[in-house]
């Protein structure tokens, strides 16, 4: 309870400071024009486990990773790929309109994924051994959301917040509020982004991810209706350029979540690191 309260502190009180100054130079450049895009190319060794009993991570990274990344802003709408966290590359891109944007703050439309799918098959069938606990159950698709994001500009600092549901795109419809600040230290040729999350998810939405109905009980999986609940993140993410196209990029990121995540017979834990080292080609 002390983390959680730490980190919605450092939140807030960042928030005053935010209000009379201007969004950075290069920032402002993109939202002016009428049509601007980017497109990369991303490798990376992921280290990224998982919160289920027996899926165990037996290597250092467990996978390597090929994606193409794609920024794009026409008229106010903009596909936007996070390249600069750590976590927001392994969830994919987000996709939004501008309904305000201003020096000092952004009102938007957003749509993206607040929390992965898994398939108790594909798990099964790759691991070593056997898991019980995800014997016959159900497929989870990725919570999808679609909502309001409030943006607050403060020179090498954001600080956002979503208000999302999950109903028009998921199977669950439940609610997500998302609350995220990151800072950029420059450092030489290096930016270092320092970073906090707080995201709550409603009941609904806990209780189809980890919840276990009554079609699902067996000897190893008992029944579980989940309460709301949360996860904490603290990012650290940095960037060093290789030359004008290739950059280094590597992140490490520390989350927690809560009780009645851990509470779930599905769980095994309620902290991940996950780890993410990698290059990025701009084209």
């Amino acid at each position: 309870m002390r983390f959680k309260c730490l980190i919605i502190t450092l939140m807030f009180v960042c928030l005053p400071s935010l209000a009379n100054e201007k969004i950075p130079e290069n920032e402002t450049t993109v939202f002016n024009e009428t049509f601007s895009w980017q497109v990369m190319g991303n490798i990376s060794a992921i280290y990224n486990p998982s919160l289920l009993k027996g899926h165990d991570q037996e290597d250092i990274f467990d996978y390597m990773g090929a994606s193409l990344l794609l920024d794009v802003y026409y008229e106010g709408f903009f596909i936007q790929s996070n390249h600069r966290r750590a976590s927001g590359l392994l969830q994919g891109a987000e996709l939004g309109y501008q309904l305000v944007v201003t020096p000092e703050w952004e009102l938007d439309i957003i749509s993206k994924t607040y929390i992965s799918a898994y398939e108790p098959e594909n798990i099964i069938d790759n691991a070593s051994k056997e898991i019980p606990t995800l014997e016959g159950l159900a497929d989870r698709s990725a919570g999808e959301g679609i909502g309001l994001r409030y943006t607050r500009y403060h020179r090498n600092a954001s600080l956002s917040v979503d208000f999302a549901t999950l109903a028009p795109l998921s199977k669950t419809n439940g609610w997500v509020v998302d609350i995220f600040y990151s800072y950029v230290l420059p450092y030489r040729n290096w930016d270092i982004y320092l970073s906090t999350g707080y995201t709550h998810y409603s009941e609904k939405v806990m209780d189809y991810f980890y919840g276990i109905n009554s079609n699902e009980v067996t000897p190893e999986r008992t029944l579980y209706e989940a309460d709301s609940g949360y996860r904490l993140q603290l990012e650290l993410f940095a960037q060093h350029p290789i030359s004008d196209s290739w950059s280094f990029s590597g992140g490490v990121t520390f989350n927690r979540y809560s009780d009645s995540t851990k509470k779930s017979p599905l769980v095994d834990t309620q902290n991940l690191t996950q780890v993410m080292l990698g290059v990025i080609y701009v084209f």
